[in-house]
């Protein structure tokens, strides 16, 4: 959790409880005309041009507030890509005939993870998922998510599941495979930046 919240920049963050605090308050707002208007309360009368542009406001904070709480919610399984950012280092070697074991660690503090898998060198793959965002969320902070979403054949967990979220905020999105060495000595970093993911050669 500390980790999302640190990828979380301050305008994405401001824009989400601003969306919030207007959505509540306009809904209030709405609704309390509504039922006056219901309840044949007297009021003063207000020309409709009030009420479509309230209702138009409305549906703005909602569009603004729905987007940057999904954008905070798909920080919990991705990093925010600003410049060259460290995903895992990795590391494959063969794990007896015909099977390849690929180790994947995702920071210094966090415990490998072994996957063996079917297969030669050619399994050796790792998929990143490259989440290109709306040009809207590129002014509150949030250009480009990045995450490693499949070792060879198999899929990593994800707090968010589905495409809700990515669907609200993505412009583009596109599975990328990265060819891990067969070599139990090499541990390679794989980095994420605006133009894809690489490996260099020097472990976490």
């Amino acid at each position: 959790m500390t980790t999302m919240l640190s990828q979380v920049p301050l305008k994405l963050l401001c824009a989400a409880l601003f969306g919030l605090a207007a959505v509540a308050f306009l809904t209030v707002l709405l609704g309390w005309h509504a039922l006056r208007r219901m309840l044949d309360v007297p009021r003063v009368p207000r020309p409709g041009g009030m009420y479509l542009a309230l209702g138009a406001l409305w549906i703005a904070v909602v569009a603004i507030g729905a987007t940057s709480v999904a954008t905070i919610g798909l920080l919990r399984d991705h990093r925010r890509i600003d410049a060259p950012t460290t995903l895992g280092d990795v590391r494959c070697e063969p794990a007896g005939p015909d099977h390849v074991r690929v180790e994947l660690r995702t920071s210094v503090a966090a415990a490998p993870e072994r996957y063996e898998l079917p297969g030669d060198a050619t399994a050796c793959t790792v998929w990143v998922r490259q989440v290109e965002l709306r040009a809207g969320l590129g002014m509150l902070g949030v250009r480009v998510l990045s995450r490693i979403e499949r070792i060879g054949p198999v899929r990593l967990p994800a707090a968010v599941q589905g495409h809700r979220f990515i669907d609200l905020v993505a412009r583009r999105t596109e599975a990328l495979p990265v060819a891990v060495p067969l070599d139990a000595q090499v541990h390679s970093v794989l980095v994420s930046s605006l133009t894809g993911p690489v490996l260099t050669n020097s472990g976490i």
